[in-house]
């Protein structure tokens, strides 16, 4: 039973690492730069912390949730937000629900590119994280 436990564990977590998530230098910070071709003007990032998680900033909020799909597949599930209020709510929606409809994932040098298949995008650049 406990060998059957271990072996579940080390599956499950061999799996996360094959995620976005697990293969990301928790130290780095991706800005979003555009969606869909379009300058996003206001400021938001996304980060990966820990193997299956994802967080980072909107431009009102902070925001964490769960990505456990293996690369290149991503997903951006059970995403939580701080309640701040501001002016810049249609970029925040814009962001959320634009993260929320990605579906895959590349990696070039420092250029994060997210997709889905009906040919959304959103494309964020590598900053180091400032402590």
């Amino acid at each position: 039973m406990t060998q059957t436990l271990l072996a579940a564990a080390t599956s499950a977590f061999a799996s996360l690492s094959a995620t976005l998530s697990g293969a990301q230098d928790t130290d780095i910070l991706w800005k979003l730069q555009s969606i869909d071709g379009a300058p996003f003007e206001a400021s938001a990032t996304l980060s990966f912390p820990a193997p299956a998680q994802i967080a980072g900033s909107t431009p009102c909020n902070r925001f964490f949730g769960v990505q456990t799909r293996p690369m290149p597949g991503f997903n951006a599930e059970s995403l939580a937000l701080t309640q701040r209020m501001c002016l810049h709510f249609e970029q925040e929606a814009a962001f959320i629900t634009a993260l929320r409809d990605m579906t895959l994932s590349e990696i070039d040098g420092t250029r994060l590119t997210l997709r889905n298949e009906a040919g959304r995008e959103m494309v964020f650049i590598s900053t180091p994280r400032q402590n």
